[in-house]
């Protein structure tokens, strides 16, 4: 029996018998009394860079969570992860359970135990909302993916959900949560962070930068090679400049990401490409920019050659990555990440 259908068999059992101890425990998501403003995201490739229950990424856990896009909430439904290793409910903490690669599906009463509490002013990409803990089984408790703020005042957020009504989309909600619903009250929406998930402090991976109009330099200029790379036809001169705002905001709205023209932590996670040892085009020339703001001294060829090659596995090494020289989502943020 393969793997991946023993987990599926496994983690349905625990659930049948979770339920038979907990009724309601597997989530069933609110119904919002006004509708969220869902934008249509493409459900992307994923390359796992993470293990079961291993360290991630919040970039892996966006791009897992943007995997799942448009499919229906159930919860006695399993559907595959990134990977095909384990199957996950499809359900609000499911869904969770699976952005954060976990070797099953928890429910809100027992993600605490993988995650920790943090502030509103400490939430970043990658982190969640909700109401968690005992007797928040059914509709007593909800979970969903913070995306980023979506104004400067942050009385709103963009999020990654999965609900009774829409299944996984992508929307910009209110903080906490939306008020009225047939759910638990706004009010009780706490934010919190996986307890695994790497460089979030004391080191690791470095968050995506923010870039805007009227910045300039290396990560400009890489970004405007991934943009090119998606079929932009921009000046790669390092300036943040008009057609630059221009083509982000083209390329956002292609994707059904928040149109402001900055890169921040969404269109960064968008525009990666995983490239590898063979690989050429406009990506290879953005990580060859990128390594070379490390002293690398790679020629910017656009051709993912030995040089590029040996500069990524000791880019990797020296960084406590996986160092098998390819550039996927954690070495993308480390060679980016301020």
């Amino acid at each position: 029996m393969s793997l991946k259908k023993r987990s599926a068999i496994l983690v349905a059992a625990g659930a049948v018998a979770l339920i038979a101890v907990a009724p309601g425990a597997a989530n069933a998501a609110p119904r919002h009394a006004a509708a969220t403003t869902a934008t249509a995201v493409s459900s992307a490739a994923v390359t796992p860079n993470s293990s079961i229950n291993g360290s991630i990424s919040a970039s892996e856990i966006l791009s897992r969570a943007a995997s799942w896009n448009g499919t229906p909430y159930s919860t006695t439904t399993y559907k595959d992860g990134p990977g095909n290793d384990i199957a996950y409910r499809t359900d609000c903490s499911g869904y969770v359970s699976m952005a954060f690669h976990l070797s099953s599906s928890l429910t809100t009463v027992s993600l605490p135990s993988v995650v920790h509490s943090i502030s509103k002013a400490d939430l970043q990409p990658g982190d969640i909302l909700g109401v968690l803990g005992p007797n928040t089984g059914g509709n007593a408790g909800h979970v969903l993916i913070f995306d980023g703020w979506a104004d400067s005042a942050h009385d709103s957020y963009n999020a990654w959900e999965n609900s009774g009504d829409q299944g996984v989309h992508h929307g910009t909600i209110p903080y906490p949560y939306w008020p009225n619903t047939s759910g638990p009250a706004a009010s009780l929406y706490q934010p919190y962070r996986y307890n695994n998930e790497s460089g979030t402090s004391g080191g690791g991976i470095p968050p995506w930068p923010n870039l805007v109009e009227g910045n300039s330099g290396t990560d400009v200029e890489a970004a405007q090679y991934l943009l090119d790379d998606h079929g932009a036809s921009i000046s790669t001169d390092g300036q943040f400049g008009a057609n630059t705002v221009a083509a982000v905001k083209s390329y956002q709205s292609a994707h059904g990401l928040g149109v402001d023209g900055q890169i921040g932590p969404q269109t960064w996670s968008s525009l990666m490409v995983q490239i590898q040892s063979g690989s050429t085009g406009d990506a290879v020339k953005a990580a060859q920019l990128e390594l070379n703001k490390y002293g690398y001294g790679v020629a910017v060829d656009g051709s993912f050659g030995p040089g590029t090659n040996s500069a990524a596995v000791a880019f990797q090494s020296a960084h406590g990555l996986q160092n098998n020289g390819q550039i996927g989502p954690q070495t993308w943020e480390t060679l980016v990440g301020d």
